[in-house]
């Protein structure tokens, strides 16, 4: 069985989303330079150069695809700002991880500062009772330890009680 001619009408169609899908501005396609686009950029069913019309049509545009040997131009864009943002991915994670591993190395040295100044207050307050105890005396409490406010209020201002 021989294969007939195609209508002109159906040559102009599939010439014309050709050459758009070449030139890569693809009005109705994803712009890959496949078969399938090719039948849906000339929005006609694809069974027509599958099927119907496999050597005149589909052997035609399988060819020139495969000369074109290039990806359209949207494609090669879009591939171009994968590429793009994968690096950029690939340097703000590996930068997360030496902040994460950074920060993780903080918290153990506050905690241990926090401790030692625990460690350190305890001592001065033992030896300060102790001392206390040798002379005999008792010392007042710290003015963050007073409740009598004095340590909230500014240390640049002085306070005076109103004359009575």
């Amino acid at each position: 069985m021989t294969e007939v001619d195609p209508p002109q009408e159906l040559c102009l169609k599939l010439r014309a989303a050709a050459d758009r899908l070449l030139a890569g501005t693809p009005l109705h396609s994803s712009g890959k330079l496949t078969i399938l686009d090719l039948a849906e950029e000339a929005q006609i069913k694809r069974w027509l150069l599958t099927h119907k019309y496999p050597t005149t049509l589909l052997a035609q545009y399988q060819a020139e695809f495969k000369a074109a040997r290039h990806k359209s131009q949207p494609v090669q864009q879009a591939e171009a700002t994968i590429a793009k943002l994968r690096d950029e991915l690939a340097a703000v994670r590996k930068e997360k991880r030496t902040l994460t591993e950074l920060v993780r190395t903080y918290a153990v040295m506050i905690e241990q500062l926090a401790g030692e100044r625990a460690e350190a207050l305890d001592e001065r307050d033992h030896a300060v009772a102790a001392r206390d105890a040798a002379l005999g005396v008792t010392s007042l409490p710290p003015k963050d330890k007073r409740g009598d406010g004095a340590s909230s209020r500014s240390s640049s201002r002085t306070h005076r009680p109103l004359p009575r």
